[in-house]
């Protein structure tokens, strides 16, 4: 009869230590979620600019270099992108650099995150290359 009691007791304790690790852990997890979405965006934005100095190293037009960016890009929020190609097509001559800048907003999922660090969190890659 009193190891039916102490067992009793366990089981209680039990409930209370998940209570009290349960949110510690979801929280963890809906962070690693959070940086591993950041993550994805940050390398889609870094291989647009890659791509896109490149084609603009190599002769192509600023609306060719806009829509490839965007074809690139189909996984983001295009109202949250921006792209900026310098110099201007018409400035551009062989033997000078070019630099293409693509900046995303990403958004934060989780609330207890997003009052930690700026929401949206600001993402920016910068490309130069010279034109051939």
């Amino acid at each position: 009869m009193l190891r039916k009691e102490r067992m009793a007791g366990q089981k209680g304790q039990s409930i209370v230590e998940t209570a009290l690790i349960l949110p510690i852990i979801i929280l963890i997890l809906t962070g690693i979620i959070d940086f591993g979405l950041m993550f994805n965006n940050y390398l889609v934005i870094t291989n647009a600019s890659r791509e896109a100095a490149r084609n603009a190293a190599v002769g192509a037009t600023d609306a060719e270099i806009a829509v490839m960016v965007a074809n690139m890009t189909t996984s983001l929020n295009s109202s949250k992108l921006s792209t900026t190609i310098y110099p201007g097509q018409a400035l551009r001559k062989k033997g000078d650099e070019v630099v293409v800048t693509i900046e995303y907003d990403n958004a934060l999922l989780t609330p207890i995150i997003s009052s930690i660090i700026p929401n949206p969190l600001h993402l920016q890659a910068k490309t130069t290359m010279r034109m051939e």
